[in-house]
C-alpha cells in the first residue's frame, strides 16, 4: 500500500521504544507483598534461561560427535551375532564325529603356523560348531588380532572380515579412530550427553506431571518449529533413561575418576589393571635374553593339560572359557568363564590356576558377588542393554539410532531461532538502513537539521517517518528521528525545524505509544517561538473526529508559539495522493527537490488454498466462530502479531441473483483493465450497484466505474512453523440477515481446497517483545487469534512466562482452541491461564472484572518486567481493560508501559 490509514476498523499498538534484549526493567511500581513470590518465579525463569542456553550450547558443540557415537553404537548392538552370521567357515566349522583336539595340541598347532607371534588369549566354547578364537600379538605390545582355528584339526582359518569391519566401527565408537585425542573428544561428548539429558528433562518438565500426553504425545498436525520442538522433547523423554544409562556406563571407560567413583559407590575395591610387560633387559655387558612376555605357548603342554583338566573338573557346566597366559614367569594362568546359569554374556566368573600344581586361587564366581560387584562386572552388558535381555538390547539400539535425530532437530531449532531473530531485527527499522541519526532524548538539534517525531499504532506512521528521513538525507538535510514518547521539553525547545507524522487511534485518540506525551507534555505550557513545523496526519474519515490527535497536536504546537510551514496534510484511509502532496510541500519549504526513496516492498497478493474450516463454538448463543487454515504459498513469511489482508468475493449465487431479470448472462466475455474475463467474475470482485446494467450499455466502461470490493483484515492466529496460516473468524450478519462480506466469503463462500486471494501485512506495533521477560495476554472473542500466535511463537522460542486472560460467553460452547491451550499449559508453556465466561453465572463477569480481581498479581508481573498485550473488541472490552489496568498499576505506570512499548493493543 502507498500510505496506510491506521484506523482501518482495527487498531494496533505501539512501536515506540524497544527494550533491549534481556532488559526486563520495571515500570517503577512500588513493591508489594507478592514480591517474595515473584522473586522466586523470577529466579526459576532465569534458571530456565541459563539451562536453555547451556542445553543448546552443549548440543551444538557435541551433537555431531554424539550422532556418530550413537549410530556406531546402534551398529554394534548385535556385533557378535552379525559377525558370526557373516563369517561361516571362519567362526564356525562343520561338526565332526571325532572329539576336538586337546587344548595343548591346539596351542602347539597355532605356534607351528605362526611361530613369531604370541598367543595372548584363547577363547573356547562348548558348542561343537564353534571355532576356537586366538588373539595373536602384534609386536611386543599388548595389542593383538583375533584369528580362528578349527578345533578338530588345528588348522588356521584366518580372520573374520566382518570382525575386522566391526572392530573398525568399534574404534570409531570409542575414539573416532584417533587414539588419544579422539578418546578425549568422545569422553567429553559422553559427559555432555549426561548433562543434556538432565537439562532437557528440566526444561520440558510439564506443569501437570501425571498428564501422559504432555510427556509422550507427538502432535503430527504441527509443522515447522513447534513440530521439531515437540519431536525433540518427546523422543528425549522416551530415551532419557537409556541415555543416562549409556552416559553413566560409557564414562566408565573414559575417565579414571569416574570409574573410581562407580567402584566407590558400589562398595567394591577397584582392581589394579594389568600393566604392560616390562621392556627387554640386557644381561651382562652387552647381550642377553629378552624378558619373557605373556604367551600361552610358554606354558608346557603337561602344565596346560593340568590347568584345563582342573578347570573342567571344577566347572563342568561352562559354556565359554577365556584362557590368558601368566603375566610373569611362574605365575598362574587366568581363566574367565561363563556357565549355563549366567543372565547375560558378560556375567563372568574368574579364577587363577597354578600351572605346575593345578591349584585354584582367587576364585570369584559371578553368582557370589555382591550386587554392586555384579553391576560393575556387567558394565558392558548395561551399556549394550543385554543386562535386561533382548528387550534391553532393542531399547538401547533404538535410543542410539535416535541420537542423530537430536543433532538434526537441535540444529534446525537453533538455526530457525537465529533466522527469526534476524527477521525480527530486520522488521524493526534501524538507523543504518535509512541513514538518519537517532539522538538521545533531550539533546539539542543543529539549526540546519530537522527533527522528525512520529506516533504510530500499527507501524505505518513510523514507516513513513523513516521514508521521509530517507528523502531528506538524499537531499543533504540531516534528520533525527524519535517517537513522540522520547521527545521531551528540552528537545522541542531547541528544535528549529520539526516534522510530525502521527496517526489517530479510534475516534480521535492518540496512539498508545503517544499517550504519555499527549497527557503530560501537551497539558503543559511551553515556549516554542523558534519552532517551524509540518504535520502529516493519518486517520479515517468514517470517524467523527477524523485525524483527531493530529489536529489536537497541531493546535497545541501553534498555541505554544510554533509556526506551521504549511497546513497539515491529512491522509484518509491510505490516500495515495497524500504522500505526493507531502513530498511536494516539504520540498517547497526546505527549498530542496525531494526524491522519494519509498519502494513498494509490501507483500503481494497471492492465492492461499483453504485447507481446513470448522466451527469452534457449536451451540453457542453467539454467532458462529470458525477456525480456518490456509496452505501458505512458497516463500510466505510472517511473525506473531501480523495481519492478513483478504480480497473478498461475492458468491456466484449472489451475482446470479443480481443479474436475474437483466439481459446479461454471467458468462458473457468482457475486457476489464486489459484482462479478459467473464461478467460474473468481474462482478464478484466489485461493489454491486443497485441495479444490473441495462441493455446496450458499454459493459467495460460500466464495470470500470464500479469500485473494487474493500479489503478485509484479520489477525493471524499461527506462526509459519506450524505450517499453516490460521484465522479465527466470527460470522457477521447484515441488517437484512445476509452474511457480512468478508466473514461470509471466508466461512461460507469459499469451498475447501479453493484459493483465497490475500497477503500478509506486517504489523510491527503488535510484534512480540525482543526479550524473554513475562507476557500478559488479555483478550476476548476472536481476539484470541492474535494472542494465540504470540503464545505459539514464545513457546517455540523457549519463553514460558506467559499469562493468558481470555473472555467468552459460555464454557460449554465457547472454549476456542481449548485443547491447544491446555496442552501448552501442561507442557509448561503457559504459566497462568485464566478463562472468563461471562454467562456461566447469574452476575455476568467480563475480562475487565478478572483483571481487577487479579490486580496485585498483574502489578507483580509488570514489576518483574512483563509486557501487556491486548487483542479483541474496541467497543467495551478494550477501554474497560485499559481502565482496569490503570487501576491495577496506576495511570502513570500504564503510560510508561505504552511509551516503552510494553503495553500494546490490537483492537477492532
Amino acid at each position: 500500500m502507498g500510505i496506510e490509514y491506521e484506523n482501518r476498523l482495527q487498531y494496533h499498538s505501539t512501536i515506540a521504544a524497544k527494550c533491549s534484549i534481556g532488559d526486563c526493567g520495571s515500570a517503577h511500581l512500588p513493591r508489594t507483598r507478592h514480591h517474595r513470590r515473584t522473586d522466586v518465579r523470577w529466579t526459576t525463569t532465569m534458571m530456565k534461561r541459563l539451562w536453555f542456553q547451556l542445553h543448546w550450547c552443549f548440543g551444538i558443540t557435541a551433537g555431531l560427535v554424539l550422532a556418530v557415537v550413537g549410530l556406531t553404537g546402534a551398529l554394534l548392538s548385535y556385533y557378535e551375532e552379525l559377525t558370526r552370521a557373516f563369517s561361516p567357515g571362519v567362526m564356525t566349522v562343520a561338526v565332526r564325529d571325532t572329539a576336538p583336539l586337546p587344548i595343548p595340541e591346539l596351542i602347539a598347532r597355532v605356534h607351528e603356523a605362526v611361530p613369531d607371534r604370541r598367543i595372548l588369549l584363547m577363547t573356547v566354547t562348548r558348542a561343537p560348531e564353534d571355532a576356537v578364537g586366538v588373539r595373536l600379538s602384534i609386536g611386543d605390545g599388548t595389542r593383538g588380532e583375533t584369528y580362528f582355528v578349527d578345533p578338530y584339526t588345528g588348522q588356521m582359518l584366518g580372520r573374520s572380515q566382518a570382525d575386522v569391519v566391526f572392530r573398525f566401527i568399534m574404534d570409531i565408537h570409542r575414539f573416532l579412530t584417533v587414539d588419544g585425542i579422539g578418546k578425549q573428544i568422545t569422553a567429553a561428548a559422553t559427559l555432555l550427553l549426561f548433562l543434556l539429558a538432565l537439562s532437557g528433562l528440566y526444561l520440558r518438565w510439564p506443569r501437570r506431571i501425571g498428564n501422559w500426553r504432555a510427556w509422550f504425545h507427538i502432535d503430527f498436525k504441527k509443522r515447522g518449529r513447534p513440530f521439531l520442538w515437540n519431536l525433540h522433547a518427546v523422543i528425549g523423554t522416551v530415551v532419557l533413561v537409556p541415555y543416562l544409562l549409556s552416559a553413566t556406563t560409557g564414562l566408565y571407560w573414559s575417565y579414571d575418576w569416574w570409574r573410581g567413583m562407580l567402584f566407590s559407590m558400589a562398595g567394591v575395591p577397584q582392581p589394579v589393571r594389568n600393566k604392560p610387560a616390562a621392556p627387554p633387559k640386557m644381561a651382562g655387558k652387552g647381550e642377553g635374553k629378552k624378558a619373557a612376555l605373556p604367551d600361552l605357548t610358554s606354558t608346557p603342554a603337561d602344565d596346560m593339560s593340568r590347568v584345563w583338566s582342573r578347570f573342567t573338573a571344577h566347572v563342568p557346566d561352562y559354556t565359554k572359557v577365556y584362557l590368558r597366559p601368566a603375566q610373569k614367569p611362574g605365575g598362574p594362568l587366568q581363566v574367565t568363564w561363563l556357565d549355563k546359569s549366567v543372565p547375560h554374556e558378560r556375567a563372568f566368573s574368574r579364577m587363577d590356576v597354578e600351572a605346575a600344581s593345578g591349584e585354584i586361587r582367587n576364585e570369584d564366581r559371578y553368582a557370589e558377588k555382591t550386587t554392586g560387584a555384579q553391576l560393575l562386572t556387567s558394565i558392558y552388558a548395561l551399556h549394550r542393554g543385554s543386562f535386561f535381555g533382548q528387550a534391553g538390547i532393542i531399547v538401547m539400539m533404538f535410543s542410539s539410532l535416535m541420537m542423530p535425530v537430536f543433532f538434526v532437530t537441535g540444529w534446525m531449532l537453533y538455526l530457525d531461532r537465529r533466522k527469526k531473530k534476524r527477521a525480527l531485527a530486520a522488521s524493526r527499522p534501524v538507523v543504518e538502513k535509512h541513514g538518519a541519526e537517532a539522538p538521545v532524548a533531550g539533546t539539542s538539534l543543529a539549526e540546519e537539521g530537522v527533527l522528525i517525531g512520529y506516533a504510530s499504532q500499527s507501524g505505518v506512521a513510523e514507516g513513513l517517518a523513516w521514508q521521509t528521513a530517507g528523502m531528506l538525507q538524499g537531499a543533504g538535510v540531516p534528520a533525527q528521528i524519535q517517537p513522540l514518547a522520547r521527545i521531551g521539553q528540552a528537545q522541542l525547545g531547541t528544535a528549529k525545524r520539526a516534522l510530525f507524522i502521527v496517526s489517530t487511534f479510534g475516534d480521535g485518540e492518540p496512539p498508545d505509544s503517544a499517550r504519555r506525551f499527549a497527557q503530560q507534555l501537551m497539558n503543559q505550557a511551553m515556549a516554542l517561538p523558534t519552532l517551524r513545523f509540518a504535520m502529516l496526519s493519518l486517520g479515517d474519515s468514517h470517524y467523527d473526529r477524523f485525524c483527531g490527535f493530529g489536529r489536537k497536536l497541531d493546535g497545541w504546537l501553534r498555541a505554544q508559539g510554533g509556526v506551521a510551514a504549511f497546513e497539515p496534510i491529512e491522509v484518509d484511509r491510505g490516500d495515495p495522493g497524500a504522500w505526493a502532496r507531502w513530498q511536494e510541500r516539504l520540498g517547497e519549504w526546505l527549498g530542496r527537490p525531494l526524491v522519494s526513496s519509498k519502494a513498494d516492498d509490501s507483500p503481494r497478493f497471492q492465492s492461499w488454498p483453504l485447507a481446513e474450516r470448522h466451527v469452534l463454538n457449536p451451540g453457542s448463543t453467539g454467532l458462529p466462530a470458525y477456525h480456518l487454515a490456509f496452505t501458505p504459498p512458497p516463500g510466505a513469511q510472517w511473525v506473531a502479531g501480523d495481519l492478513v489482508e483478504v480480497l473478498p468475493r461475492h458468491t456466484a449465487a449472489r451475482v446470479e441473483t443480481f443479474l436475474a431479470g437483466s439481459v446479461w448472462a454471467s458468462d458473457v466475455r468482457v475486457s476489464v483493465a486489459g484482462r479478459e474475463t467473464t461478467l460474473g467474475d468481474a462482478l464478484r470482485e466489485r461493489v454491486l450497484p443497485d441495479a444490473a446494467p441495462p441493455a446496450g450499455i458499454d459493459l467495460p466502461a460500466w464495470l470500470a466505474r464500479l469500485a473494487p470490493l474493500p479489503e478485509r483484515e484479520y489477525s493471524i492466529a499461527s506462526t509459519p512453523d506450524e505450517g499453516q496460516l490460521m484465522l479465527l473468524v466470527r460470522q457477521a450478519r447484515n441488517p437484512d440477515g445476509s452474511l457480512g462480506l468478508g466473514s461470509g466469503w471466508l466461512t461460507d463462500g469459499v469451498a475447501l481446497g479453493e484459493s483465497v486471494t490475500m497477503r500478509v501485512r506486517p504489523n510491527p506495533g503488535f510484534h512480540g517483545p525482543a526479550h524473554a521477560c513475562g507476557m500478559i495476554l488479555i483478550g476476548n472473542g476472536t481476539g484470541l487469534a492474535g494472542l494465540r500466535s504470540h503464545l505459539a511463537e514464545r513457546i517455540a522460542q523457549g519463553h514460558v512466562r506467559n499469562w493468558l486472560i481470555f473472555g467468552e460467553r459460555k464454557a460449554a460452547h465457547d472454549r476456542f482452541y481449548d485443547a491447544t491451550l491446555r496442552a501448552w499449559q501442561a507442557q509448561g508453556g503457559i504459566a497462568r491461564l485464566d478463562p472468563v465466561y461471562s454467562r456461566d453465572q447469574a452476575r455476568r463477569i467480563y475480562v475487565q472484572d478478572r483483571v481487577r480481581a487479579l490486580a496485585e498479581d498483574i502489578a507483580a508481573w509488570v514489576a518483574d518486567g512483563a509486557s501487556i498485550y491486548v487483542c479483541g473488541s474496541l467497543a467495551g472490552m478494550a477501554p474497560a481493560v485499559d481502565a482496569a489496568l490503570a487501576d491495577a498499576i496506576g495511570v502513570d505506570a500504564l503510560l510508561d508501559l505504552s511509551a516503552q512499548g510494553r503495553y500494546r493493543r490490537d483492537v477492532y
